[in-house]
């Protein structure tokens, strides 16, 4: 089986912007993934090369992940050396030394990585990046749609209440994800902490990886179901599903819990062939 990149995309948000989302493959190994850097949430700027540091943490981790695992190499001997390298590239690229960072001001990024080995597929992630597999006119869910949920639960709560509140709490967050490594950050310990999924493809099947933004359009914002997002996007591409999401954005009175009222999206969509 091969994989075959239908179409990708990576839309900032913000015009002029880079964003914090980045998209990459290297289908000649079978391997495609998006990244989506978390918000920063201190003004240190540890990177100040780059336009914040979770858009530093995504494009490195990205660069990082042209470089495919070595031949029986494990998903998490891989990650914890991609982790490592990333950690390296951040000792020599910050302008402040990295043990002087509080816990909130260094960069982390959630994430989904596939593979296709075979007629196998290895998918990894962790955050709230989700991917949908499509087999027919079936469509099933990888990823951890809870986490979704959560941060927009969440969103929802901080929205209510004071700028200081809401920045206090997305600050302890960060300092516990960077504690516990549960983010694709400059920990290699996260590589222990992947999920994963592992999956028989057969030709013919499409598989979407996306970042929550794009997500967004299936829950909360629920104008699309798994299968209509599929369908659009096979019909008229990933481009149409971002036209969809900044149309619904631009809506007077919706129901938008997010902090971020134009969020950076990315997605890549592929194929698999005999």
């Amino acid at each position: 089986m091969q994989l075959t990149i239908l179409d990708t995309v990576n839309d900032p948000g913000t015009p002029g912007k880079t964003g914090d989302d980045r998209v990459g493959f290297d289908a000649s190994a079978g391997t495609a993934w998006v990244l989506d850097g978390a918000t920063d949430v201190t003004d240190l700027r540890p990177f100040n090369r780059a336009e914040s540091g979770a858009a530093w943490v995504a494009q490195a981790l990205s660069d990082r992940l042209i470089i495919a695992p070595h031949e029986g190499e494990t998903v998490e001997a891989y990650f914890e050396h991609v982790l490592t390298d990333v950690r390296q590239r951040a000792i020599k690229e910050t302008r402040l030394p990295l043990d002087s960072l509080p816990g909130e001001a260094l960069p982390i990024a959630s994430g989904m990585w596939m593979r296709l080995e075979g007629d196998t597929a290895t998918f990894a992630w962790l955050g709230d990046c989700m991917g949908f597999h499509q087999r027919g006119s079936v469509v099933t869910v990888i990823g951890s749609p809870d986490k979704a949920d959560d941060e927009t639960d969440v969103a929802r709560t901080l929205l209510a209440g004071t700028h200081e509140a809401k920045m206090a709490h997305l600050q302890a967050a960060r300092r516990r994800s960077n504690e516990q490594a549960t983010g694709f950050g400059l920990d290699p310990r996260a590589a222990t902490n992947l999920q994963t999924q592992v999956m028989t493809l057969q030709a013919g099947d499409r598989i979407c990886l996306m970042s929550d933004g794009l997500y967004r359009l299936v829950s909360p914002y629920q104008t699309h179901t798994p299968e209509d997002f599929m369908a659009l996007v096979a019909e008229d591409g990933l481009g149409a599903a971002i036209t969809s999401l900044r149309a619904f954005e631009s809506t007077p009175d919706r129901d938008m819990p997010r902090l971020k009222a134009r969020d950076d999206s990315c997605g890549v969509y592929v194929e698999i062939k005999a």
